[in-house]
């Protein structure tokens, strides 16, 4: 086998590894830049940026960190990369970042931040990108990334895994879609940019907090269905860190130790339930969580479905209605959680709309400035 051969070889054995994890994780990376072309072609982008916002903010070329900007610059390129699906008036963005300067002042700082930005981005001058592989797209009177640029983000990655498999109930996910969850909640290592206090961030903050733990809440019922009780056990633990007071992981984790065969847990995890909602909110348990707990004590709970929807959406009304909650106790939860996530990003849009039209950031429509840009990101 010749060295050309082997160096092939090796680089499709790293690519089959990357793609490798799930039909769902698969989805959740086509949105990233141009690394899906690099796979589909069978080889990765070595010059790729992969840039990670949960937790603490990384940003790294070929497997090591890259000596990025702070302050302002570093702020600058990370609320473009979570407002990622449209541009950008210059105007706006002076505005956000420097809130109360001088319009003059502040686009002079807006400028200062684009060059370091720009510069860094660059990258190493033997090797110089070119304009088509750079994150950012810098005009004159807008700015946007670039959703043909050479770029990886956790949190794209994590929002479009979510967006694949959230009309799908956790009793039905294929092995493939929950590996997929899996890997997905692997990349929240923290909250989004953990750090920080800036008002523009919070609300995403707060929507991808919630994304995870209905992911958790997925990934526990799937683990049900599959008998992987411990497992799931783990899971609820790592929501109750998030939210101790959060009545259907309780419930959860109640059917959980019972199909183990601990019916003692089980009880015990209901009087956690029934101490926590007295100190958070000085109210008993739902008749939900009552009910499940009267089946546990006369050995009555019913056995875990192997699909709950068979092809329907297990939050669509149609296949709720037939369901009781007392017995299936985690539907009621897990669907109030997706209609809370849709209220609040409807919310964010609406105040984003409201605050940023006048400053020339438009919503739903273009008028100067492009809306959505043709590319592997575009409408994502």
């Amino acid at each position: 086998m010749s060295s050309l051969h082997r160096q092939d070889l090796a680089r499709r054995q790293i690519c089959l590894r990357r793609t490798g994890v799930s039909g769902g994780e698969e989805g959740a990376e086509q949105g990233n830049g141009r690394e899906r072309n690099s796979r589909v072609q069978g080889r990765l982008s070595v010059d790729e940026l992969r840039i990670r916002l949960f937790g603490d903010v990384s940003v790294q070329q070929d497997g090591r960190s890259i000596p990025f900007p702070s302050g302002k610059a570093l702020e600058l390129f990370c609320y473009l990369l979570i407002h990622r699906d449209r541009a950008h008036t210059r105007e706006a963005l002076s505005e956000i970042l420097w809130p109360g300067g001088k319009p003059a002042a502040s686009k002079g700082y807006l400028r200062q931040a684009l060059w370091r930005l720009n510069t860094t981005l660059h990258g190493n001058p033997d090797r110089r990108r070119t304009e088509t592989e750079l994150p950012l797209i810098m005009e004159p009177d807008w700015v946007r990334i670039n959703p043909d640029g050479a770029w990886w983000l956790d949190v794209n990655t994590f929002e479009r895994t979510y967006a694949n498999v959230r009309d799908i109930s956790g009793y039905s996910l294929s092995a493939s879609q929950m590996q997929g969850v899996e890997s997905a909640l692997e990349l929240y290592r923290g909250d989004l940019l953990a750090t920080w206090y800036h008002d523009w961030c919070s609300y995403e903050r707060d929507h991808l907090r919630l994304v995870y733990l209905a992911m958790l809440d997925q990934l526990m019922c799937c683990c049900e269905a599959q008998e992987l009780y411990a497992k799931g056990l783990g899971l609820g633990q790592i929501v109750l860190r998030y939210d101790p007071a959060r009545e259907c992981t309780h419930r959860q984790l109640m059917r959980l130790h019972y199909l183990a065969g601990d019916r003692t847990s089980a009880i015990r995890q209901y009087e956690r339930c029934t101490s926590v909602m007295a100190q958070e909110f000085g109210v008993q348990p739902s008749a939900d969580t009552v009910a499940l707990y009267d089946q546990v004590c006369t050995d009555r709970v019913p056995d875990t479905p192997r699909s709950l929807s068979n092809g329907r959406s297990l939050f669509n009304g149609a296949s709720v209605a037939g369901l009781s909650t007392t017995e299936r106790p985690e539907i009621a939860g897990i669907a109030g959680l997706h209609v809370r996530l849709d209220q609040i990003q409807a919310s964010l849009r609406a105040l984003q709309e409201s605050v940023l039209q006048d400053s020339g950031v438009f919503f739903g429509h273009a008028r100067t400035i492009p809306n959505g840009l043709p590319g592997k990101n575009a409408g994502q």
